[in-house]
């Protein structure tokens, strides 16, 4: 029998978000803890900062970090509830999909957003206004009127572009990718960020800009893969999310 493993595909920031996170299911680090300094974790982890502060981001994103503006990252309370609501069986057998439809939206969307900056009339432009100051409106909601917001967004953004049939593509990418979007929404501060990025977005779009307008949805969409590529990979080699998807399925 072979003794050899599959070669890792990881970047080093996801190594580095490994590292830590198996920290956390070591009982270095409990919820509430602060995180040592950027500083000594880049010390005794032997990376730079970017590297560190891309894995850092990445964890806050998925929730298992908080990170505090001048005070510091601390390891996020109840992350054990959202995970697990978050990996259900289902969600675990689906990894390939959720890529693959990843990876179309980054490939569609962000031309998409260039050709909406380009293309889009006015009244598309006073549409999308208004999905953003309703999602910053709906943002502290529990019900899901922010997640239909969100889906708007990109759909009238699609709809704007004035290219029916990367539109008509778009729209079949995205109801597959709807439930994926709701679970990001389970995320932690998830509705804060969304709000932020899109009014980002909106803002080069209305400026006519589409090269800052494919980079930002790009970004928008990149983030949130990211994260689901870190916590899947996690699901396989931490204890910690071995356990709670353990206990999910048996809930189940």
């Amino acid at each position: 029998m072979s003794v050899l493993k599959p070669v890792s595909r990881t970047t080093l920031s996801e190594q580095v978000a490994l590292q830590i996170i198996n920290m956390i299911s070591a009982g270095k680090w409990k919820p509430g803890d602060k995180l040592p300094s950027e500083a000594e974790l880049c010390k005794e982890l032997h990376v730079g900062r970017s590297t560190l502060r891309e894995a850092l981001k990445s964890l806050s994103f998925a929730g298992l970090l908080r990170m505090r503006a001048g005070e510091g990252t601390y390891i996020a309370q109840g992350y054990r509830s959202f995970l697990q609501r978050i990996f259900t069986p289902s969600v675990l057998e689906m990894e390939k999909t959720v890529f693959a439809l990843y990876e179309a939206r980054l490939l569609l969307e962000g031309e998409l957003a260039a050709f909406c900056a380009e293309r889009a009339t006015d009244e598309d432009l006073q549409k999308l206004e208004e999905i953003v100051k309703q999602m910053q409106a709906h943002a502290e909601a529990t019900e899901d009127g922010f997640l239909e917001l969100d889906l708007s967004f990109h759909s009238g953004i699609a709809a704007a572009s004035k290219n029916s049939v990367l539109a008509h593509v778009f729209e079949n990418v995205l109801e597959h990718a709807a439930e994926f979007v709701r679970k990001t929404h389970e995320m932690p501060n998830s509705r804060e960020r969304a709000y932020t990025s899109h009014a980002e977005i909106l803002n080069a779009i209305k400026d006519r800009n589409p090269e800052r307008a494919r980079r930002l949805m790009r970004e928008h969409v990149r983030v949130s893969k990211e994260a689901f590529e870190l916590l899947f990979e996690a699901s396989r080699e931490q204890p910690l999310f071995q356990e709670l998807t353990t206990v999910s399925g048996q809930s189940d």
